[in-house]
């Protein structure tokens, strides 16, 4: 992530009244933001076991005025990276916020010099499909993939694994 936080879908400082993703600021995550990031997580029914675990490092914010409306992290495990945590503000949904903290992860995850980025989800295949992911069967996970928490634990067997090539 840059070191200067950007608007979403804007050159960084460009705002236009009204536009509700013109007023939320992409930065990377801080400690003091894990409570509403798991707030935003349970509100939006998806997991919060495991999120301290490399939390902030690897993890982006999406700031409005009101507070967080937005978070995705990628965590390290060896040389590839499992994107977690995308969520979105229940108003913001629909705006292309999500693929924008998506978007960031990647580019961040491409600066560390992860070969691919993996993730579980049981509710958006469609939408990470959209955005290059494929599905690929679990057992083709690579160990520190298998070996994370959130595969090993958190997700259940019918979550589907999806992979992108960096």
């Amino acid at each position: 992530m840059s070191r200067q936080p950007s608007a979403v879908g804007r050159q960084p400082g460009q705002r236009r009244r009204g536009d509700a993703a013109a007023e939320i600021v992409l930065r990377p995550a801080r400690a003091e933001d894990l409570a509403a990031v798991e707030r935003l997580l349970g509100e939006a029914g998806l997991p919060t076991d495991g999120l301290g675990d490399q939390f902030p490092t690897g993890y982006a914010v999406a700031e409005a005025a009101a507070g967080l409306a937005g978070a995705a992290g990628v965590e390290v495990h060896g040389g590839v990276g499992l994107l977690r945590s995308v969520v979105v503000a229940p108003q913001l949904r629909g705006t292309g916020l999500g693929k924008g903290l998506v978007a960031e992860r990647l580019a961040w995850a491409r600066g560390e010099g992860l070969g691919a980025v993996y993730l579980l989800t049981t509710t958006a295949p469609d939408f990470f499909a959209a955005l290059g992911f494929e599905r690929v069967e679990r057992h083709s996970a690579p160990p520190p993939i298998r070996q994370s928490r959130e595969f090993a634990v958190v997700c259940p067997g019918s979550s589907v694994l999806m992979r992108l090539g960096l």
